[in-house]
Formats: C-alpha cells, sequence, structure tokens
C-alpha cells in the first residue's frame, strides 16, 4: 500500500529544497572563478559539495535505521542551511576555502534529498517502486528547474547588500533549505519501526552489493551516470559564460538541464518497472552518450572560432540529453538497489547510504578533474572524457543482458 501523504510530504520537501540547492550551484564555479581569477579552481565548489553529500549519505542513513526518515531527514536539510550561510559568506568576503567549506556542508541537503527517494519506497510492493521513487524525483524539477533561473534576481539582491552579486543567490538557498527542513520535522510521519539489524561496516556491505549481478549494474549505473553528469555539467557554467554568454543565457541552459534531470522521471520509473531495469539503464547509458557527444560538438565550434550561438545550441541540446540519460540511468539503478536493500539481511536504509555514497565519490572525483580537464583539453576534450566513463557501464549492461539471457532459456528449458 501507497502511503500518499508520506509521498507527498517528501516530495514537498524536495521541491522546496531543489530551488535553493540549484540557485547555489549555478553561481558555485563562477564564484570560484571569480575568487580565483582562473577557471582550473572552479570546479571545486561543485566537487566539495558532492563529496560533502557522498561523506554524509552513510551516517544520515544510519540515523534513518536508528531514529527514522524525518530525524534524518530533518537533520540533513537543517545541516545544508548551515552550509549555505556560510557559502554566502564566503562570496561577501571572497574567501575560497569558506566557500568549499559551505558548499561541502551544503552536500548534506543533497544526501537528504537522495535519501527521500529512497524513503518514499518503504514498504512499498516492488513492482512499483521504480515509479513511486520516481516521483520524489521528479518533485525535484519544479524547485530545480527554478533555482538556476533566480541567478538575475540573486546577483542583483548580493549588490544591493553590498558584496560581490555572485553571493546573493545564496540566500535563496538560505531560506528554502530551512523551509524545507522545518517542514519534514512537523509533516512527515514515520511508520513504528522494527528493531534494525546491527550496522555493518561500508565495505561488507559494498562487497555484499557488488557480489550480486543487479547490485553491481545498479552501483556501476549510478556511479558512471553520475561521474558523467557532474563532470561536465560543473564546467558548462564556465565555458559557455567565457565565450561569451550571458548568465541569463546560462541559467536558462542549466534550468534545460536540470528540466532533463527530473521532468521525464515518471516515465523512467514506468519504464523501470514495466521493461525492466536493464532496458531503462541501457537507455540511461546511450541518452549520456549522444548527450556527450553534442557538448563536444560545441566546444569544438568555439576552439575553431565558429559560431558562438551554434555552439550554445549544441550545448544546450547535449545537456538537456545528458539530464535525461542521467534520470533514466539512477532511477532504474535506484530501484535495483531499492528492491535489494530489502531482500538481504543488512539494514536497507545501509544499503541504500553506501549505494549514494559510491554514487557521490565518484560525481566529487569527476567534479574535482573537470576544472583541470578544461584548462587542458577545452571543453570538447572534456566531454570526451566524459564519454569514456560510460565504458563499465556498458560492459555491465553485457553481463545483464547475457544473464537475463541464460535466466529465460533456462525457465523455458
Amino acid at each position: 500500500m501507497i502511503d500518499r501523504r508520506r509521498v507527498a510530504t517528501l516530495a514537498s520537501s524536495q521541491l522546496v529544497a531543489g530551488t535553493g540547492v540549484a540557485a547555489g550551484i549555478s553561481v558555485g564555479a563562477l564564484l570560484a572563478e571569480e575568487i580565483a581569477g582562473t577557471a582550473a579552481w572552479s570546479g571545486l565548489p561543485q566537487t566539495a559539495l558532492v563529496l560533502g553529500s557522498a561523506l554524509a549519505a552513510v551516517p544520515l542513513a544510519r540515523l534513518a535505521g536508528r531514529r527514522g526518515r524525518r530525524i534524518a531527514l530533518t537533520t540533513g536539510y537543517a545541516v545544508a542551511t548551515l552550509g549555505a550561510a556560510l557559502s554566502f559568506a564566503a562570496g561577501a568576503t571572497r574567501l575560497l576555502p569558506l566557500l568549499l567549506v559551505g558548499m561541502f556542508i551544503t552536500g548534506g541537503g543533497m544526501a537528504a534529498g537522495l535519501q527521500a527517494r529512497f524513503a518514499a519506497t518503504d514498504g512499498v510492493p516492488d513492482s512499483v517502486r521504480g515509479r513511486v521513487l520516481s516521483l520524489v524525483v521528479w518533485a525535484s524539477a519544479v524547485g530545480a528547474v527554478a533555482g538556476p533561473n533566480l541567478l538575475s534576481p540573486g546577483t542583483r539582491l548580493g549588490e544591493a547588500l553590498g558584496v560581490t552579486s555572485l553571493a546573493g543567490p545564496w540566500i535563496f538557498a538560505v531560506v528554502t533549505l530551512a523551509i524545507a527542513a522545518t517542514g519534514i520535522a512537523l509533516l512527515l510521519r514515520d511508520p513504528r519501526p522494527a528493531a534494525p539489524p546491527a550496522p555493518r561496516s561500508i565495505a561488507r556491505t559494498l562487497a555484499d552489493l557488488w557480489a550480486h549481478p543487479s547490485g553491481r549494474l545498479g552501483l556501476t549505473a549510478m556511479a558512471t551516470g553520475h561521474a558523467v553528469m557532474v563532470g561536465i555539467m560543473a564546467m558548462s557554467s564556465v565555458h559557455l559564460h567565457g565565450h561569451g554568454s550571458t548568465l541569463t543565457f546560462v541559467g536558462i541552459v542549466v534550468s534545460a538541464h536540470v528540466a532533463g534531470m527530473y521532468a521525464l522521471a515518471p516515465l523512467f520509473g514506468w519504464m523501470t518497472d514495466r521493461l525492466g531495469p536493464w532496458g531503462a539503464v541501457a537507455v540511461g547509458a546511450g541518452l549520456l552518450l549522444v548527450g556527450a557527444g553534442l557538448t563536444a560538438v560545441s566546444g569544438r565550434i568555439d576552439a575553431a572560432g565558429g559560431t558562438h550561438s551554434s555552439a550554445e545550441a549544441y550545448a544546450t541540446a547535449g545537456l538537456v540529453l545528458i539530464g535525461l540519460g542521467w534520470s533514466a540511468a539512477t532511477i532504474a539503478a535506484a530501484t535495483l538497489v531499492a528492491v535489494l536493500s530489502h531482500e538481504g539481511t543488512a539494514s536497507p536504509t545501509d544499503v541504500q547510504g553506501v549505494a549514494d555514497l559510491t554514487m557521490g565519490i565518484a560525481g566529487a572525483s569527476a567534479g574535482a578533474l573537470s576544472g583541470v580537464a578544461l584548462a587542458a583539453w577545452g571543453y570538447d576534450g572534456l566531454s570526451i572524457a566524459g564519454a569514456l566513463l560510460l565504458v563499465p557501464l556498458a560492459w555491465e549492461l553485457v553481463r545483464a543482458r547475457r544473464l537475463d539471457r541464460a535466466h529465460t532459456h533456462a525457465l523455458e528449458s
């Protein structure tokens, strides 16, 4: 049975929090570049954000196992509110280390958002887990698309306050994250939990997941899809703005990308439940590959001195497809993990937390290298490197398909 009120509360928190987090992400790289004076450092804020999310995943998951989802999610959003406030202070004082600390702490909000999609599947039948999970992901679309469009009013707010204009959007992040924390604390009600299993080490939980074919495919899809998305997206605003795109256009592009990440989530959830996670992951991998190819074309046009408006068109199309690919791959992968987390003897929240940790570390690693890759190889080289990250996922898809065919053949025999 689906608890509609619970799903609605989780979805609403995602909508509100997504607005704030997206507003901050939109200016993080630009603010770092402005403070440091070089694009080579501009990937660090995104890296800090994703790394913070990764490292908060397991502690928040274990807190959920002990105290319930309400306490864990409220804690995550509250910590993220503090991080957003520090990020604003970093912009006001032009201190890059403080910005990185603020972004790292804000990652707690991302971890809470990721946990919310698993929270929606608690007590839900396996046959509809993909659709329920995707509804919470989809709810993030409104906030995440609106967030980047707060870039222009946010910069004006920063100027009105007498600080650097790029600090202003963080004020929106502080307010929306605080609202999300309050809403979860007041409205979310957890079922009375059974005694949780004894927590296992991260290494053992990861090994158990990897030993299962579905778990291996799920982990690989989550990690590679997130790495491709973060690595290319983290530098897109820097590349476009550096070649003459206005901040308004950059905000529109980021919004279009984020819309791709969330807007069709229900479709991909349905696809996962009806066609199987293998097919949905394969669709996601294909979209990611084509998207990376289009952003590579955009970078090549700019490198060759071509018309920047053409480069903007290719970049926009590529980033939308990357968003769609990320959505298909991660929804299917998270559904695999959600199903497996309720089949073993380990705590479901521990399994889910380790999966989010793996995804976060992959994304943080890609974000950390993206600025260096952009400076060394250009936007086209960065995009090609992102496409190459899909090779392990392609291999796991082939393995999963072979196992599926062997299983079908055994049943027919």
